[in-house]
Protein backbone atom coordinates (compact mmCIF):
# COMPACT_ATOMS: atom_id res chain seq x y z
CA UNK A 1 0.00 0.00 0.00
CA UNK A 2 1.21 3.72 -0.58
CA UNK A 3 0.12 6.08 2.41
CA UNK A 4 -1.50 9.22 0.88
CA UNK A 5 -1.79 8.33 -3.03
CA UNK A 6 -4.32 9.51 -4.89
CA UNK A 7 -6.33 7.23 -7.46
CA UNK A 8 -9.70 7.12 -6.77
CA UNK A 9 -12.37 9.26 -8.75
CA UNK A 10 -16.21 9.48 -8.41
CA UNK A 11 -16.66 6.87 -11.91
CA UNK A 12 -15.12 4.14 -9.88
CA UNK A 13 -16.92 4.26 -6.17
CA UNK A 14 -20.01 5.40 -8.34
CA UNK A 15 -20.39 1.71 -9.38
CA UNK A 16 -20.91 -0.06 -5.82
CA UNK A 17 -24.19 2.35 -5.43
CA UNK A 18 -25.38 1.69 -8.47
CA UNK A 19 -28.99 0.41 -9.07
CA UNK A 20 -30.45 -2.89 -10.62
CA UNK A 21 -33.64 -4.62 -10.74
CA UNK A 22 -32.00 -8.39 -10.01
CA UNK A 23 -33.48 -11.16 -7.36
CA UNK A 24 -37.03 -13.55 -7.99
CA UNK A 25 -37.91 -14.16 -11.19
CA UNK A 26 -41.36 -12.95 -9.41
CA UNK A 27 -39.43 -10.32 -8.43
CA UNK A 28 -38.54 -9.07 -11.52
CA UNK A 29 -41.78 -9.86 -13.67
CA UNK A 30 -43.54 -7.43 -11.78
CA UNK A 31 -40.72 -4.37 -12.18
CA UNK A 32 -39.39 -5.00 -8.80
CA UNK A 33 -42.58 -3.03 -7.47
CA UNK A 34 -42.79 -5.49 -4.12
CA UNK A 35 -41.98 -2.80 -1.17
CA UNK A 36 -45.52 -3.10 0.07
CA UNK A 37 -46.89 -6.04 -1.69
CA UNK A 38 -44.17 -8.85 -0.11
CA UNK A 39 -44.47 -12.37 0.15
CA UNK A 40 -41.41 -12.23 -2.08
CA UNK A 41 -37.91 -12.70 -0.64
CA UNK A 42 -36.23 -9.93 -2.75
CA UNK A 43 -37.97 -7.87 -0.12
CA UNK A 44 -34.78 -8.64 2.06
CA UNK A 45 -33.36 -5.96 -0.52
CA UNK A 46 -36.07 -3.27 -0.76
CA UNK A 47 -38.30 -3.60 2.18
CA UNK A 48 -38.08 -5.98 4.77
CA UNK A 49 -41.91 -5.98 6.03
CA UNK A 50 -42.83 -7.88 3.15
CA UNK A 51 -40.98 -11.26 4.57
CA UNK A 52 -44.04 -10.43 7.54
CA UNK A 53 -46.46 -11.21 4.40
CA UNK A 54 -45.04 -14.64 4.91
CA UNK A 55 -47.71 -17.46 6.28
CA UNK A 56 -45.54 -20.57 5.52
CA UNK A 57 -41.93 -21.25 5.14
CA UNK A 58 -39.91 -20.38 1.55
CA UNK A 59 -37.10 -22.01 -0.61
CA UNK A 60 -36.20 -20.92 -3.45
CA UNK A 61 -33.36 -20.62 -6.00
CA UNK A 62 -32.83 -18.64 -8.97
CA UNK A 63 -30.77 -18.29 -12.41
CA UNK A 64 -30.13 -16.23 -14.74
CA UNK A 65 -28.89 -15.53 -18.45
CA UNK A 66 -28.08 -12.12 -19.45
CA UNK A 67 -26.47 -10.28 -22.67
CA UNK A 68 -25.58 -6.68 -22.84
CA UNK A 69 -25.15 -4.99 -26.26
CA UNK A 70 -23.12 -1.86 -26.66
CA UNK A 71 -23.67 0.31 -30.11
CA UNK A 72 -21.23 3.16 -30.18
CA UNK A 73 -20.77 5.90 -32.72
CA UNK A 74 -17.89 8.13 -32.43
CA UNK A 75 -17.77 10.62 -35.60
CA UNK A 76 -19.53 8.61 -38.24
CA UNK A 77 -17.72 5.13 -37.34
CA UNK A 78 -19.95 2.57 -35.37
CA UNK A 79 -18.92 0.19 -33.26
CA UNK A 80 -20.94 -3.01 -31.76
CA UNK A 81 -20.08 -5.30 -29.10
CA UNK A 82 -21.63 -8.21 -26.65
CA UNK A 83 -21.16 -9.88 -23.75
CA UNK A 84 -22.99 -12.59 -22.12
CA UNK A 85 -23.17 -14.66 -18.75
CA UNK A 86 -24.77 -16.71 -16.30
CA UNK A 87 -25.37 -16.45 -12.55
CA UNK A 88 -26.98 -17.28 -9.95
CA UNK A 89 -29.17 -14.68 -8.59
CA UNK A 90 -30.40 -15.66 -5.77
CA UNK A 91 -30.70 -18.63 -2.88
CA UNK A 92 -32.67 -18.02 0.13
CA UNK A 93 -34.92 -20.05 2.44
CA UNK A 94 -37.77 -17.96 4.79
CA UNK A 95 -39.01 -19.47 8.64
CA UNK A 96 -42.51 -18.73 9.49
CA UNK A 97 -43.70 -19.22 12.85
CA UNK A 98 -47.25 -18.53 14.59
CA UNK A 99 -46.28 -16.96 17.81
CA UNK A 100 -49.68 -18.01 19.47
CA UNK A 101 -51.74 -16.33 22.15
CA UNK A 102 -50.85 -12.13 21.38
CA UNK A 103 -51.50 -9.89 18.64
CA UNK A 104 -48.55 -11.01 16.96
CA UNK A 105 -49.82 -13.30 14.19
CA UNK A 106 -45.90 -14.27 12.69
CA UNK A 107 -42.32 -13.87 13.25
CA UNK A 108 -40.45 -14.39 10.18
CA UNK A 109 -36.74 -14.81 9.71
CA UNK A 110 -35.28 -14.89 5.86
CA UNK A 111 -31.50 -15.33 5.05
CA UNK A 112 -31.01 -14.83 1.06
CA UNK A 113 -27.70 -14.46 -1.00
CA UNK A 114 -28.36 -12.32 -3.72
CA UNK A 115 -26.38 -11.46 -6.69
CA UNK A 116 -26.85 -7.75 -6.62
CA UNK A 117 -24.56 -6.86 -9.68
CA UNK A 118 -23.89 -8.05 -12.54
CA UNK A 119 -20.82 -5.99 -13.94
CA UNK A 120 -19.91 -8.45 -17.16
CA UNK A 121 -19.33 -5.99 -19.98
CA UNK A 122 -16.99 -5.25 -22.66
CA UNK A 123 -17.20 -1.86 -25.14
CA UNK A 124 -15.21 -1.11 -28.40
CA UNK A 125 -15.20 2.96 -29.32
CA UNK A 126 -13.34 3.60 -32.61
CA UNK A 127 -13.12 6.71 -34.77
CA UNK A 128 -11.49 9.62 -36.31
CA UNK A 129 -9.53 12.76 -34.20
CA UNK A 130 -10.99 14.97 -36.30
CA UNK A 131 -14.25 16.21 -36.42
CA UNK A 132 -15.57 17.73 -39.89
CA UNK A 133 -14.78 21.36 -39.13
CA UNK A 134 -10.68 20.40 -38.63
CA UNK A 135 -11.02 20.33 -35.15
CA UNK A 136 -8.43 17.95 -33.36
CA UNK A 137 -9.31 15.82 -30.12
CA UNK A 138 -6.41 13.57 -29.02
CA UNK A 139 -5.95 12.18 -25.25
CA UNK A 140 -2.16 13.21 -25.96
CA UNK A 141 -3.89 17.03 -25.02
CA UNK A 142 -4.06 15.32 -21.68
CA UNK A 143 -1.28 13.11 -21.76
CA UNK A 144 1.18 16.15 -22.24
CA UNK A 145 -0.82 17.93 -19.26
CA UNK A 146 0.56 15.47 -16.73
CA UNK A 147 3.89 15.08 -18.47
CA UNK A 148 4.22 18.98 -18.03
CA UNK A 149 3.97 17.87 -13.88
CA UNK A 150 6.61 14.77 -14.07
CA UNK A 151 9.22 16.09 -17.08
CA UNK A 152 11.66 16.65 -14.02
CA UNK A 153 11.07 13.55 -12.87
CA UNK A 154 15.13 11.36 -12.60
CA UNK A 155 14.57 7.54 -13.00
CA UNK A 156 12.37 4.99 -12.62
CA UNK A 157 12.15 5.32 -9.18
CA UNK A 158 10.02 7.83 -9.28
CA UNK A 159 7.57 5.36 -10.44
CA UNK A 160 6.75 5.01 -6.40
CA UNK A 161 6.81 8.86 -5.32
CA UNK A 162 4.06 10.39 -4.79
CA UNK A 163 4.94 13.79 -6.51
CA UNK A 164 4.50 12.43 -10.26
CA UNK A 165 1.57 10.91 -12.10
CA UNK A 166 2.14 7.84 -13.59
CA UNK A 167 0.67 9.26 -17.09
CA UNK A 168 3.19 11.76 -16.99
CA UNK A 169 5.98 9.22 -16.53
CA UNK A 170 4.81 7.00 -19.09
CA UNK A 171 4.66 9.36 -21.58
CA UNK A 172 8.65 10.67 -20.85
CA UNK A 173 9.43 7.25 -20.75
CA UNK A 174 7.63 5.69 -24.03
CA UNK A 175 9.17 8.31 -27.02
CA UNK A 176 6.16 10.55 -27.29
CA UNK A 177 8.44 12.98 -26.03
CA UNK A 178 10.77 14.94 -28.59
CA UNK A 179 14.00 16.72 -28.09
CA UNK A 180 12.29 20.06 -27.65
CA UNK A 181 10.43 18.90 -24.39
CA UNK A 182 6.97 18.61 -26.45
CA UNK A 183 4.40 15.66 -28.28
CA UNK A 184 6.39 14.65 -31.00
CA UNK A 185 2.96 14.97 -33.82
CA UNK A 186 0.62 17.60 -33.17
CA UNK A 187 -1.36 19.55 -36.16
CA UNK A 188 0.90 22.31 -36.10
CA UNK A 189 3.43 20.16 -36.73
CA UNK A 190 2.83 18.78 -40.07
CA UNK A 191 0.58 16.02 -41.90
CA UNK A 192 1.87 13.44 -39.14
CA UNK A 193 -0.41 13.08 -36.38
CA UNK A 194 -2.62 10.70 -34.83
CA UNK A 195 -5.77 10.97 -36.74
CA UNK A 196 -7.63 7.66 -35.42
CA UNK A 197 -8.44 6.06 -32.18
CA UNK A 198 -9.11 3.16 -31.14
CA UNK A 199 -10.73 1.99 -27.16
CA UNK A 200 -11.66 -1.43 -26.24
CA UNK A 201 -12.68 -2.39 -22.80
CA UNK A 202 -13.66 -5.79 -20.65
CA UNK A 203 -15.47 -5.86 -17.47
CA UNK A 204 -16.18 -8.66 -15.18
CA UNK A 205 -16.83 -9.52 -11.04
CA UNK A 206 -20.07 -8.26 -9.27
CA UNK A 207 -21.68 -7.45 -5.75
CA UNK A 208 -22.77 -10.31 -3.83
CA UNK A 209 -25.37 -9.82 -0.71
CA UNK A 210 -26.51 -12.00 1.82
CA UNK A 211 -29.38 -10.71 4.10
CA UNK A 212 -30.37 -11.59 7.50
CA UNK A 213 -33.81 -10.25 8.24
CA UNK A 214 -36.40 -10.60 11.01
CA UNK A 215 -39.81 -9.62 10.80
CA UNK A 216 -43.17 -9.72 12.56
CA UNK A 217 -47.01 -9.45 11.50
CA UNK A 218 -49.05 -7.41 14.11
CA UNK A 219 -52.64 -8.23 13.96
CA UNK A 220 -52.72 -8.58 9.97
CA UNK A 221 -52.45 -4.60 10.22
CA UNK A 222 -48.94 -3.42 10.42
CA UNK A 223 -46.00 -5.59 9.33
CA UNK A 224 -42.20 -4.45 10.26
CA UNK A 225 -39.05 -5.96 9.68
CA UNK A 226 -35.04 -5.08 9.64
CA UNK A 227 -32.09 -6.79 7.17
CA UNK A 228 -28.53 -7.14 8.70
CA UNK A 229 -27.14 -7.14 4.76
CA UNK A 230 -23.18 -8.56 4.42
CA UNK A 231 -21.77 -7.44 0.54
CA UNK A 232 -18.69 -8.52 -1.54
CA UNK A 233 -16.72 -6.67 -3.88
CA UNK A 234 -15.16 -7.86 -6.86
CA UNK A 235 -15.04 -6.13 -9.89
CA UNK A 236 -11.91 -5.87 -12.76
CA UNK A 237 -11.82 -3.49 -15.53
CA UNK A 238 -8.92 -4.20 -18.43
CA UNK A 239 -8.62 -1.55 -20.97
CA UNK A 240 -6.91 -0.65 -24.15
CA UNK A 241 -6.57 3.10 -25.80
CA UNK A 242 -4.63 2.99 -29.12
CA UNK A 243 -3.98 6.09 -31.34
CA UNK A 244 -2.40 5.52 -34.75
CA UNK A 245 -0.59 8.10 -37.27
CA UNK A 246 -1.67 6.98 -40.78
CA UNK A 247 -1.22 3.35 -41.18
CA UNK A 248 1.12 2.84 -37.82
CA UNK A 249 0.72 3.15 -34.15
CA UNK A 250 1.67 5.84 -32.72
CA UNK A 251 0.87 4.72 -29.48
CA UNK A 252 -1.24 2.30 -26.98
CA UNK A 253 -2.13 2.64 -23.29
CA UNK A 254 -3.32 -0.14 -21.79
CA UNK A 255 -4.94 -0.18 -18.49
CA UNK A 256 -6.12 -2.38 -15.34
CA UNK A 257 -7.80 -2.28 -12.66
CA UNK A 258 -9.93 -4.33 -9.62
CA UNK A 259 -11.58 -3.06 -6.73
CA UNK A 260 -12.31 -5.92 -4.16
CA UNK A 261 -13.77 -5.73 -0.27
CA UNK A 262 -16.15 -6.30 1.40
CA UNK A 263 -19.48 -4.19 3.22
CA UNK A 264 -22.55 -3.95 5.81
CA UNK A 265 -25.18 -2.09 5.87
CA UNK A 266 -29.18 -2.43 7.32
CA UNK A 267 -32.27 -1.79 6.22
CA UNK A 268 -35.43 -0.44 8.01
CA UNK A 269 -39.04 -1.17 6.74
CA UNK A 270 -42.88 -1.28 7.43
CA UNK A 271 -46.02 -1.83 5.83
CA UNK A 272 -49.78 -1.15 7.27
CA UNK A 273 -53.43 -1.61 5.72
CA UNK A 274 -54.59 1.68 6.55
CA UNK A 275 -58.22 0.13 6.25
CA UNK A 276 -59.38 -3.17 7.68
CA UNK A 277 -61.56 -4.36 5.52
CA UNK A 278 -59.89 -3.04 2.27
CA UNK A 279 -56.63 -4.48 0.34
CA UNK A 280 -54.52 -1.08 -0.15
CA UNK A 281 -51.23 -1.56 1.15
CA UNK A 282 -48.94 1.25 1.77
CA UNK A 283 -45.02 0.55 2.71
CA UNK A 284 -41.85 3.08 3.64
CA UNK A 285 -38.38 1.85 3.78
CA UNK A 286 -34.73 3.16 4.49
CA UNK A 287 -31.79 1.77 3.77
CA UNK A 288 -28.36 3.06 5.92
CA UNK A 289 -25.10 3.89 3.67
CA UNK A 290 -23.44 0.16 3.30
CA UNK A 291 -19.81 0.87 4.61
CA UNK A 292 -17.47 -0.40 2.86
CA UNK A 293 -13.73 -1.47 3.21
CA UNK A 294 -12.13 -1.96 -0.23
CA UNK A 295 -8.97 -2.38 -1.85
CA UNK A 296 -7.74 -1.08 -5.55
CA UNK A 297 -5.10 -2.32 -7.29
CA UNK A 298 -3.78 -0.40 -10.35
CA UNK A 299 -1.36 -1.05 -13.12
CA UNK A 300 -0.40 0.44 -16.85
CA UNK A 301 1.69 -0.32 -19.79
CA UNK A 302 2.31 2.05 -22.70
CA UNK A 303 3.58 1.00 -26.26
CA UNK A 304 5.76 3.96 -27.48
CA UNK A 305 5.87 4.70 -31.58
CA UNK A 306 9.58 2.44 -31.44
CA UNK A 307 7.25 -0.12 -30.36
CA UNK A 308 8.81 -0.87 -26.23
CA UNK A 309 6.81 -1.91 -24.09
CA UNK A 310 6.74 0.38 -20.57
CA UNK A 311 4.77 -1.47 -17.40
CA UNK A 312 4.19 0.13 -14.21
CA UNK A 313 4.30 -2.86 -12.87
CA UNK A 314 8.26 -3.63 -13.87
CA UNK A 315 9.09 -0.17 -12.29
CA UNK A 316 7.29 0.87 -9.69
CA UNK A 317 9.34 -0.65 -6.65
CA UNK A 318 6.67 -3.38 -6.01
CA UNK A 319 6.72 -5.45 -8.96
CA UNK A 320 3.20 -6.40 -8.72
CA UNK A 321 -0.14 -4.21 -8.98
CA UNK A 322 0.02 -1.12 -7.23
CA UNK A 323 -2.49 -1.47 -4.45
CA UNK A 324 -4.23 1.08 -2.21
CA UNK A 325 -7.00 0.13 0.66
CA UNK A 326 -9.90 2.76 1.55
CA UNK A 327 -13.20 3.37 3.31
CA UNK A 328 -16.51 4.13 1.16
CA UNK A 329 -19.79 4.58 2.41
CA UNK A 330 -22.60 4.93 -0.01
CA UNK A 331 -25.46 6.91 0.44
CA UNK A 332 -29.11 6.60 2.29
CA UNK A 333 -31.97 4.77 0.38
CA UNK A 334 -35.72 6.44 0.83
CA UNK A 335 -38.65 4.07 -0.31
CA UNK A 336 -42.28 4.69 -0.55
CA UNK A 337 -44.65 1.90 -1.70
CA UNK A 338 -48.43 1.34 -2.13
CA UNK A 339 -50.33 -1.79 -3.36
CA UNK A 340 -53.62 -2.80 -3.83
CA UNK A 341 -55.27 -5.98 -4.84
CA UNK A 342 -58.24 -7.28 -6.60
CA UNK A 343 -59.53 -10.14 -4.66
CA UNK A 344 -57.52 -13.27 -6.15
CA UNK A 345 -57.85 -11.82 -9.94
CA UNK A 346 -54.97 -9.06 -10.07
CA UNK A 347 -52.70 -6.97 -7.51
CA UNK A 348 -51.17 -3.67 -8.82
CA UNK A 349 -48.36 -1.74 -7.28
CA UNK A 350 -45.64 1.31 -7.17
CA UNK A 351 -43.30 2.98 -5.52
CA UNK A 352 -40.55 5.25 -5.62
CA UNK A 353 -37.28 5.66 -4.22
CA UNK A 354 -34.62 8.20 -3.35
CA UNK A 355 -31.22 7.85 -3.46
CA UNK A 356 -28.74 11.15 -3.16
CA UNK A 357 -25.35 9.84 -4.87
CA UNK A 358 -23.70 12.97 -3.68
CA UNK A 359 -23.23 12.22 -0.07
CA UNK A 360 -20.97 9.44 -1.13
CA UNK A 361 -18.19 9.72 0.78
CA UNK A 362 -14.42 7.91 0.57
CA UNK A 363 -11.79 8.33 3.50
CA UNK A 364 -8.31 6.58 3.07
CA UNK A 365 -7.71 4.20 6.01
CA UNK A 366 -3.98 6.00 7.30
CA UNK A 367 -6.42 9.10 7.85
CA UNK A 368 -5.47 10.98 4.20
CA UNK A 369 -7.69 13.83 3.53
CA UNK A 370 -9.82 13.15 0.42
CA UNK A 371 -11.82 16.36 0.61
CA UNK A 372 -10.69 17.02 -2.83
CA UNK A 373 -12.17 13.73 -4.09
CA UNK A 374 -15.31 14.11 -2.14
CA UNK A 375 -15.80 17.52 -3.44
CA UNK A 376 -15.48 15.88 -6.74
CA UNK A 377 -18.02 13.33 -6.37
CA UNK A 378 -20.04 16.35 -4.66
CA UNK A 379 -20.56 18.14 -8.18
CA UNK A 380 -20.58 15.10 -10.75
CA UNK A 381 -23.05 13.00 -9.24
CA UNK A 382 -26.97 14.11 -8.14
CA UNK A 383 -29.90 12.96 -6.68
CA UNK A 384 -31.43 9.61 -8.45
CA UNK A 385 -35.00 9.58 -8.84
CA UNK A 386 -36.46 5.75 -9.40
CA UNK A 387 -39.99 4.37 -9.93
CA UNK A 388 -41.07 1.33 -10.36
CA UNK A 389 -44.72 -0.18 -11.19
CA UNK A 390 -45.43 -3.27 -11.97
CA UNK A 391 -49.02 -5.64 -12.21
CA UNK A 392 -49.91 -9.04 -11.86
CA UNK A 393 -53.39 -11.31 -13.67
CA UNK A 394 -54.40 -14.50 -11.97
CA UNK A 395 -55.18 -16.62 -14.90
CA UNK A 396 -56.26 -19.50 -12.67
CA UNK A 397 -55.28 -20.57 -9.02
CA UNK A 398 -52.27 -21.98 -10.19
CA UNK A 399 -51.15 -19.62 -13.47
CA UNK A 400 -50.29 -15.93 -13.01
CA UNK A 401 -49.24 -13.54 -15.57
CA UNK A 402 -47.17 -10.05 -14.52
CA UNK A 403 -45.53 -7.14 -16.35
CA UNK A 404 -43.20 -4.35 -14.96
CA UNK A 405 -41.59 -1.04 -15.44
CA UNK A 406 -39.00 0.46 -14.11
CA UNK A 407 -37.54 4.59 -14.95
CA UNK A 408 -34.37 5.54 -13.07
CA UNK A 409 -32.73 9.07 -13.97
CA UNK A 410 -29.56 9.64 -14.18
CA UNK A 411 -26.62 9.80 -11.25
CA UNK A 412 -24.37 11.90 -13.06
CA UNK A 413 -24.73 15.81 -13.36
CA UNK A 414 -25.20 17.19 -16.46
CA UNK A 415 -21.48 19.11 -16.14
CA UNK A 416 -19.98 16.01 -14.85
CA UNK A 417 -16.27 15.06 -16.24
CA UNK A 418 -13.36 12.71 -14.63
CA UNK A 419 -10.62 15.75 -13.66
CA UNK A 420 -8.49 13.98 -11.13
CA UNK A 421 -5.92 12.26 -12.69
CA UNK A 422 -3.13 12.03 -10.14
CA UNK A 423 -0.57 9.39 -8.79
CA UNK A 424 -1.81 6.16 -9.71
CA UNK A 425 -4.39 6.80 -12.20
CA UNK A 426 -3.83 6.55 -15.99
CA UNK A 427 -7.20 5.77 -17.20
CA UNK A 428 -8.45 9.27 -19.10
CA UNK A 429 -11.90 7.73 -20.15
CA UNK A 430 -14.89 7.95 -18.88
CA UNK A 431 -18.74 7.90 -19.70
CA UNK A 432 -21.81 9.76 -18.78
CA UNK A 433 -24.66 7.43 -18.17
CA UNK A 434 -28.03 8.54 -18.96
CA UNK A 435 -31.78 7.80 -17.92
CA UNK A 436 -32.34 4.02 -17.66
CA UNK A 437 -35.99 2.25 -18.97
CA UNK A 438 -36.66 -1.44 -17.79
CA UNK A 439 -39.73 -3.02 -19.02
CA UNK A 440 -40.24 -6.37 -17.76
CA UNK A 441 -42.76 -9.66 -18.43
CA UNK A 442 -43.44 -12.83 -16.34
CA UNK A 443 -45.01 -15.87 -15.81
CA UNK A 444 -45.73 -18.31 -12.95
CA UNK A 445 -47.19 -21.40 -11.88
CA UNK A 446 -47.92 -22.63 -7.97
CA UNK A 447 -48.53 -25.80 -6.86
CA UNK A 448 -49.54 -26.85 -3.28
CA UNK A 449 -46.26 -26.71 -2.30
CA UNK A 450 -44.02 -26.56 -5.84
CA UNK A 451 -43.68 -23.03 -7.96
CA UNK A 452 -42.04 -22.25 -10.62
CA UNK A 453 -41.85 -18.31 -12.02
CA UNK A 454 -40.05 -17.15 -15.10
CA UNK A 455 -39.21 -12.82 -15.83
CA UNK A 456 -37.66 -11.42 -19.05
CA UNK A 457 -36.09 -7.72 -18.55
CA UNK A 458 -35.40 -6.00 -21.24
CA UNK A 459 -32.95 -2.58 -20.17
CA UNK A 460 -32.31 0.64 -22.46
CA UNK A 461 -29.78 3.07 -21.56
CA UNK A 462 -27.85 6.19 -23.86
CA UNK A 463 -24.59 7.54 -22.68
CA UNK A 464 -22.21 9.48 -23.38
CA UNK A 465 -18.21 8.31 -23.53
CA UNK A 466 -15.09 10.46 -23.63
CA UNK A 467 -11.71 9.80 -24.44
CA UNK A 468 -10.36 12.59 -22.19
CA UNK A 469 -11.51 15.50 -20.34
CA UNK A 470 -10.51 19.01 -21.97
CA UNK A 471 -11.21 22.05 -19.85
CA UNK A 472 -10.95 24.55 -22.28
CA UNK A 473 -12.43 23.00 -25.28
CA UNK A 474 -16.02 20.73 -26.05
CA UNK A 475 -14.51 17.71 -26.61
CA UNK A 476 -17.18 15.20 -28.30
CA UNK A 477 -18.53 12.34 -27.07
CA UNK A 478 -19.14 8.94 -28.28
CA UNK A 479 -22.71 8.02 -28.32
CA UNK A 480 -23.19 4.37 -26.63
CA UNK A 481 -26.53 2.71 -26.39
CA UNK A 482 -26.58 0.24 -23.92
CA UNK A 483 -29.25 -2.70 -24.16
CA UNK A 484 -29.45 -5.47 -21.68
CA UNK A 485 -31.66 -8.44 -21.74
CA UNK A 486 -31.76 -10.72 -18.86
CA UNK A 487 -34.01 -14.48 -18.79
CA UNK A 488 -34.55 -15.15 -15.26
CA UNK A 489 -35.98 -18.44 -14.00
CA UNK A 490 -36.96 -19.16 -10.02
CA UNK A 491 -37.57 -22.38 -8.32
CA UNK A 492 -38.94 -23.12 -5.47
CA UNK A 493 -40.67 -25.32 -2.40
CA UNK A 494 -43.46 -23.67 0.49
CA UNK A 495 -43.40 -25.72 3.50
Amino acid sequence: MVHGAVAQNAYDVMRLGADDLNGTARYVGMGGAMSSLGADITSTATNPAGIALYRKGDAVATFGLHNVKNESLFHGMSCTDRKSSFTVENLGMVFSTRPGGSSVKFVNLAFNYRHSNNFRNSMEIAGSLTDADGNYFSQQYQLHEMYRISEDFQGWEDYYSLDYPWLGLLTSTSGLIGDDGELKYLPTKGALYPQFMNYRSEEKGGVDEVDVTLAANVDDMFYFGVTLTASNVDYTRTSSYTEHCDMYDYYTLQNSFNTNGHGFGMKFGAIMRPMEYSPLKLGVSVHTPTWYNLTDRYSAAMIGDDGTLFDTRDYDGYGDDLYIDYEYTTPWRFNVSGSYTFGKFAALSAEYELVDYTTSKIEYTDGYNMDALNEEIEYNMRSRHILRVGAQFNIDDNIALRCGYNYMTSPYSKSAAKTVFKNFDTSTEYMNLGATNVFTLGAGYAGDLLYFDIAYKLSVQQADFYNYYDSEYVNPAADVDITRQSLIMSMGLRF
